[in-house]
């Protein structure tokens, strides 16, 4: 089965690969497990949008940041089909105008390399991190993923909050 590859949960989260919700044809076939992680990584995705003004506000509120406390994971199209998903950092946001520094090297994007400063649609936004203290907020597809991978994923796990959600930005 061909997988979509994001970075990794493990290694702070920000390095290797890992299988995401799988690209098919429209006549394979779909476990039950695959079809609960594709709605789960699916509802993930509109969670971290839907709280993505949160990410905003504290970028906006947080002058002359670290560049890896703010960091996009965004999905890039690859020009053979199918795409990635690749955590960005030293995220800028000017008005409309959204830039980020690419974690590494993209395996389907030809043209794009580690530390290459990109324009990032909103659209392409799927999830969102910024670190407070100690802890990690967002990450919304790792918190999926992790269950996937639980071996790989316990030390980077230790790093996100409880919640992915300040306690101020909770309802």
């Amino acid at each position: 089965m061909k997988r979509r590859l994001v970075p990794a949960v493990a290694a702070l989260i920000l390095l290797g690969p890992l299988a995401t919700p799988a690209a098919r044809a429209a006549d394979e076939p779909i476990s039950a497990e695959e079809a609960a992680f594709d709605k789960a990584f699916t509802d993930a995705v509109k969670e971290a949008r839907a709280s993505l003004p949160v990410f905003w506000m504290r970028l906006a509120e947080t002058p002359a940041n670290d560049p890896d406390i703010f960091q996009l994971k965004v999905a890039f199209r690859a020009p053979k089909g199918g795409g990635e998903e690749i955590w960005l950092s030293d995220v800028k946001r000017d008005g409309s105008r959204i830039t980020g520094r690419l974690n590494y090297d993209p395996e389907s994007i030809p043209g794009l390399h580690r530390g290459q400063i990109v324009p990032i649609p909103e659209a392409s936004i799927i999830d969102w991190t910024f670190k407070e203290g100690r802890k990690r907020y967002g990450h919304y597809t790792t918190r999926v993923l992790a269950k996937v991978h639980p071996e790989e994923s316990a030390k980077a796990m230790a790093q996100l909050s409880d919640n992915p959600l300040p306690a101020d930005a909770r309802k």
